[in-house]
């Protein structure tokens, strides 16, 4: 019992030191809290690592590198934060490009069954030609959900916000609803399918603008690794000319 409180009380120190958007970034991508509480904890002890290499260099070298020992675990620590949310980013992305697949998926069979076959149908078929096992489990909770609260619209708003997030996609599941709701109603899917190219074309922008990214700040990456290699050789010039001067 008191093992478990300990570890109670270590798991709420971590979170309470750890920025605001990361548990709730990492809990969205999937991560179980028991999982985060773990990566916390190994981004501080890294962090910590990274101030006891800094304090070595100081014992061995030069007394300057106390100076950088607490901006190098700064440093570090954040580093890892901004990792979290590029990654998040890459997710959210990729997110996005999933669920406009979904969407053109969907509209055919809607079209070819006129409101004929039930949508329950229509996902089941669509299950297995889904890539992602994140999007057959997100699609097969919501098939579940549908059977369990058949007039209930909030079951096709959570798997909006699960698949991508946006608002574009929750219209679209909205109308997915409406659509459930009256099945004779064929111009509901002729809508459905001008959010589907405007969700294809938002997706197409995105990844546009992902790889314009990459090839604007590949020069500025060359550009900083020179500058890390030239900052090295300038601090190591420091380093022995102060040598000999007392901290």
């Amino acid at each position: 019992m008191k093992v478990s409180n300990n570890t109670s009380k270590r798991n709420k120190i971590y979170r309470l030191i750890a920025e605001r958007d990361l548990y709730p970034i990492l809990l969205e991508m999937g991560n179980t809290q028991k999982r985060i509480d773990q990566f916390q904890k190994s981004r501080i002890k890294q962090s910590f690592l990274v101030m006891i290499v800094f304090f070595v260099c100081g014992l061995l070298f030069s007394k300057w590198f106390y100076l950088g020992s607490l901006i190098g675990t700064v440093l570090f620590y954040k580093w890892k934060h901004k990792k979290v949310r590029s990654e998040y980013s890459l997710w959210k992305f990729r997110r996005h490009l999933q669920f406009s697949k979904f969407s053109r998926l969907l509209i055919p069979y809607l079209k070819q069954s006129k409101g004929q076959v039930s949508l329950y149908s229509i996902f089941n078929k669509i299950l297995p030609r889904l890539d992602d096992e994140q999007d057959r489990s997100s699609l097969y909770k919501l098939m579940s959900e549908m059977s369990s609260k058949p007039n209930d619209i909030q079951p096709f708003i959570d798997y909006a916000n699960r698949s991508s997030g946006t608002d574009m996609s929750v219209l679209f599941m909205s109308t997915i609803f409406d659509f459930q709701q009256s099945t004779f109603d064929t111009s509901v899917i002729d809508e459905l399918g001008k959010i589907a190219s405007e969700e294809l074309i938002n997706g197409i922008d995105e990844i546009i603008a992902f790889k314009l990214r990459r090839f604007v700040f590949f020069p500025t990456k060359i550009v900083m690794s020179s500058f890390v290699i030239v900052l090295g050789f300038a601090i190591a010039v420091l380093i022995y000319n102060l040598s000999d001067i007392k901290f």
